[in-house]
């Protein structure tokens, strides 16, 4: 979707990376998630799950960036 912010699209690529990288479906995903497949592809494709625009704008504001990593790691 056009209207995404940055962060937006970040989180997503980073997630879909991730995806990839674990060569886990969408409907996997969705069965891990306890939801149907079609709202793992609205997250995915940014017509549900966006940043607000308030935090995007908060973390502006401080200087901070939100980073998505694997976790365990710092």
């Amino acid at each position: 979707m056009d209207d995404l912010t940055p962060t937006d699209h970040e989180i997503r690529a980073a997630i879909r990376k991730a995806i990839q990288a674990q060569k886990v479906t969408q409907n996997e995903l969705a069965q891990r998630l306890g939801v149907k497949q079609p709202s793992v592809a609205d997250l995915l494709s940014g017509r549900r799950g966006r940043v607000p625009q308030s935090l995007v704008d908060l973390l502006e504001v401080l200087g901070l960036e939100l980073m998505v990593q694997p976790k365990g790691r710092q």
